[in-house]
């Protein structure tokens, strides 16, 4: 059984009808909420800013950064997301309150005389 968290912070965001409208549509498609696949989402978009945040923080300092002879080097980018399913790991369960999904313990026999 997961344990239900308590919400404490209230966050109002003015959306536009386009993005409204689309997450109608994922809420209706997996019979959520609005409230909830924002929160979910959210929780995502937060995720990849920490990882892009690591990402950043563990370049080079500037002033170590060999001198490029490439005129394109310093073009911008853009950040592509690519997500993936996968299953949660023992300890991801239990720290999101799912224990009713860990493989039942097996019983250690002493087989000692």
């Amino acid at each position: 059984m997961t344990r239900e968290r308590k919400l404490k912070e209230v966050l109002n965001v003015r959306l536009d009808e386009p993005l409204a409208r689309e997450l109608r549509r994922i809420a209706g498609s997996q019979g959520s909420s609005e409230s909830e696949v924002a929160r979910g989402l959210l929780r995502y978009g937060i995720e990849v800013s920490r990882r892009l945040e690591a990402h950043r923080l563990s370049q080079h300092w500037e002033w170590e950064q060999p001198k490029p002879n490439d005129p394109f080097d310093h073009i911008p980018g853009v950040v592509e997301i690519e997500a993936k399913w996968r299953p949660m790991t023992e300890d991801e369960l239990v720290a999101n309150g799912f224990q009713e999904w860990l493989p039942p313990m097996e019983k250690e026999y002493d087989d000692a005389p």
